[in-house]
Order: structure tokens, then sequence, then C-alpha cells
């Protein structure tokens, strides 16, 4: 079987932190000795305007590129800039600038169709990537699977007639719209009735044993650690978690919090630390490698993420793959696969209350803590590492094909 696999959100040479589930995901997929060719298409930026480290991984991408010495892709250019003012003037109205898009990066995606043959299509997302199949002549036209990955992009085609115009000349072109949680399956159903529609949740790569075994550094091995790590923006609920861990902090003189990420929020986030006087006890990382997150990850005693709309966050599956249970909201896709008070503790989204009481259960009981990671740890390898999430696909591309004129 050959697929051909587009993403145009992956890690780029000079970004390798950016989508690396997409990374991890096509790893999975070439592991069950399938002809796999990734291609992501990406913005087309001058050397002389790239001053951003952002745009200087655009401007410095090259054509093609082999990581981990197996899976190879190809960079090729298109007028596609997910930027403000762009992206906000494209999200409402999506069609124009879609089919400017399109048209840039059309040809040299049928020259790779023509040379590749490929049976079947998968893309993340159907705005752009799912646009730009569904925009080829027929006779290029291949069983396309799409899957979806943010709940706004979805929910927002009900008030957006725009948008929703744009997503179902997509929908009807697939052989199967999928979406990473329960949750964007109903969404997508509701919306596109007349599609073959389901969840396929994502995975995760088990890590190397050595991030478990290293010891922790001198400054932190009497600690008890609470890690979290996330994009600093509002959504993510970061001063949430940071208040509540102030609640029950007393009464846990040696437990710290160790947040790891950057963005936007960063100075509401550090606005909260001082006016809740937790400087010496919540420790801003900054951004970080994957490998480095990891390892903090394994460190720490539990992991707590409390953003809500988390569609189906990987670095929860991260941080159970290393035995680490994990707190995080109830409106989350994570809570398709895991059980309250067995793998995760779950809580409302932007209850303070909740989530320090989360925090205190945890650290209060280390032995029920530690019971709670070695479940979170057998059902990652169990029924969520990207092999077998690679062959569930493969049994949908096995079905559609055998449906295929």
């Amino acid at each position: 079987m050959k697929v051909l696999f587009l993403a145009s959100y992956f890690p780029k040479p000079d970004n390798s932190i950016m989508g690396t589930w997409a990374l991890n995901q096509a790893q999975g997929l070439a592991n069950q000795n399938i002809d796999l060719q990734v291609v992501s298409f990406t913005s087309q930026v001058p050397n002389t305007l790239a001053i951003t480290s952002g745009a200087k991984a655009y401007a410095n991408c090259p054509d093609e590129y082999t990581w981990n010495e197996t899976i190879k892709v190809q960079y090729p250019r298109w007028l596609y800039y997910p930027i403000n003012p762009i992206k906000k003037w494209m999200y409402k109205n999506p069609q124009p600038y879609l089919n400017i898009a399109a048209k840039s990066a059309q040809k040299k995606l049928i020259q790779i169709i023509e040379k590749f043959q490929p049976d079947i299509i998968f893309c993340h997302h159907s705005l752009p990537n799912g646009w730009l199949v569904a925009s080829l002549p027929q006779k290029y036209q291949k069983p396309l699977f799409v899957l979806e990955h943010d709940y706004d992009e979805i929910a927002d085609c009900r008030t957006l007639p725009q948008r929703y115009s744009a997503f179902s000349q997509v929908a009807n072109k697939t052989s199967a719209l999928m979406g990473v949680s329960k949750r964007m399956e109903n969404d997508l159903k509701s919306l596109f009735p007349g599609n073959n529609i389901f969840t396929h949740h994502n995975g995760i790569s088990l890590p190397d044993t050595n991030f478990s075994t290293n010891p922790r550094p001198e400054n932190i091995k009497k600690k008890q650690i609470i890690s979290s790590c996330a994009l600093f923006a509002e959504r993510k609920g970061i001063p949430l978690l940071i208040r509540a861990f102030a609640k029950i902090s007393p009464q846990h003189p040696h437990a710290i919090l160790r947040i790891i990420g950057s963005g936007p929020d960063e100075e509401n986030i550090i606005k909260t630390i001082d006016e809740c006087a937790m400087t010496d006890k919540v420790q801003l990382l900054g951004k970080m490698s994957h490998d480095d997150v990891l390892q903090e990850i394994a460190w720490s005693d539990f992991f707590a993420l409390v953003g809500w709309d988390e569609p189906f966050a990987t670095v929860y599956l991260e941080a159970m793959a290393l035995g680490k249970p994990i707190v995080c909201c109830s409106d989350g896709g994570i809570t398709d696969v895991v059980e309250n008070n067995v793998h995760a503790l779950t809580v409302p989204p932007k209850d303070t209350e909740a989530t320090a009481n989360a925090l205190e259960q945890l650290l209060a009981s280390p032995s029920t803590c530690r019971q709670m990671g070695e479940n979170a740890k057998s059902l990652i390898e169990s029924s969520l590492t990207w092999n077998i999430k690679a062959k569930q696909l493969i049994n949908y591309f096995d079905a559609a094909l055998s449906k295929a004129p």
C-alpha cells in the first residue's frame, strides 16, 4: 500500500519541536511496512524577510529532509501564511485565500502524485490540506482520509457560513473524516451528517528508559514535583493552576510546581506568581527541547495541565508513558481514554477549588500517586502507542480500498 501523508504543521530542521506528534505518527505508519511519502507544504518566506526564529525556520527549510534516518519529507513551498492579519481574515472566509494557496501548490502536488502513485491520501486538517487535495482534478483523486485536531475549527462552522461551506466541500470528498476525540466526532456528525465520521485518537512513542533512571539533580532531589508544560496562552489555564497550587502549598512545604513553556500569556503568569507570593515554589523553566521536556516530566511526581477545550494533547500521553498520573479538565479529549481516579484526576474547566483538591489528593498520598502512574503507563503500552494507532489507520485504509472502484 502506498500512502501520501500531508501535514503542514510538521517539524522543520530549524524547528524540531513543531508538530513532533505528526512526525511520530508518520514513523508509526512507516513501521507497518507500507510505502509512505510525507509532504509538508511550507510557507514561502524570503530570507530577507525572515526576522523571527519562526520565519527563519520556514526560510531555511530545505526542499527535502530525512528524519530519524527513515522518514523522508518533502517541503515544497506555497502561498499559505497562517499568521495575522491573514489568518484572522481567512478564518471567517477561507475560500478565496485557500484558492490562492491551492493554485500555488497544485502543480507540485500533481507531480508528486504522478511519480508516487499513492493508493491513499491521508492529511491533517480539512483546511488547508484537505482543501488542496479536494481541489485536484478528478483523475488525481484517491481515497481521502482527513484527521481534525482542533475543537474551534470545527465548532465555528456553526456560526461562520463561509467556513462551513469550505469545510463541507472537503468533507464531501473524503472516504472518512476523523476527529481526535469523541467530542470532535459528535460535532462533525452534527455538521456533516451524511459523511463517514469517527474518532481516531492520537498515540505516543514509548520514551527511552533512561529518562526514568536518570537521577534528579541535587536542587530538586528531595522535592515533591508537579510538572506542567504548555504554550503560554489563556486557554491553557496556567494562572489557574498556579492559584490552585498556592491554596494547598502551605500543607506541602517540599512541593514545587515546575512549568515548561513560553508564549503570549507569560506576563500574566509571572504576575500571578507574584500575587500569590509563590516565587520560591513556582519555577518557570522556559522553552525546552522535546527530550528535556520528557526528562523534566520523568523527574516529577505527577503532571498537571488544566487547560480547557484540549482536543487530545499528546503531552498527557507523554506523561502517562513515563508513569505519571495526570490532572486534566473533564471536557478534554483525553477523558475518552483515561478513567478518573485510575489513571488521572479530572476537574471541571476553570475550577480553581477542584484543581486544588486534585493536587492535594496526589501530594497527600504518594502511594496512590505511584499506583495511578503505573496504571497510566499500562494503558499507554496496551492501546495508545503510535504503532497500535497506525495499525488501526491502515485497517481503515484497507477497508476503503476494498470498496474503491
